[in-house]
Order: C-alpha cells, then structure tokens, then sequence
C-alpha cells in the first residue's frame, strides 16, 4: 500500500490484470471494506492490514470533505 503506483506500474509491466479504485467512486468504501475483512480473514500480515487501513481512511475522509466529488462511476 505504501507504493501503489509502483504496484501499478509493476502489474503493466508484467501484464498482470490490475484496477484502480478511486475515492471519487460511491461504491469504493464498501468495496475496501470488504477487502480488508478478506485480507483480514486470509492472515495478511499485519502491517499490510495496517496500510489498507490507511488507504481506507484516507477514501472515507475524501468522500466525507467532498461528498460533491463522489460519483456513481463511469468511464
């Protein structure tokens, strides 16, 4: 979590499948929550559970200080 973009950037590189959730998307928070009760539930270790949770916040927080942003999504 600490470097998502290199994440991506790796996953093109590679041509592994990757998305991109913005926090500009209504259904992101649901979708991250239930993420990390899998990640939770799998064993992840805890600081990667610790950075999800972060990243977590931070779309909670976006979408609470600029609920005009979020937005059913579309392409």
């Amino acid at each position: 979590m600490r470097d998502q973009l290199a994440l991506l950037r790796k996953c093109l590189r590679d041509d592994v499948p990757a998305v991109v959730i913005s926090a500009k998307d209504i259904c992101s928070v649901p979708v991250l929550r239930h993420y990390l009760d899998e990640a939770i539930s799998r064993g992840c270790d805890e600081e990667f559970i610790e950075d999800f949770r972060a990243v977590l916040n931070g779309f909670i927080l976006f979408q609470q200080e600029e609920p005009e942003n979020v937005k059913v999504p579309d392409l």
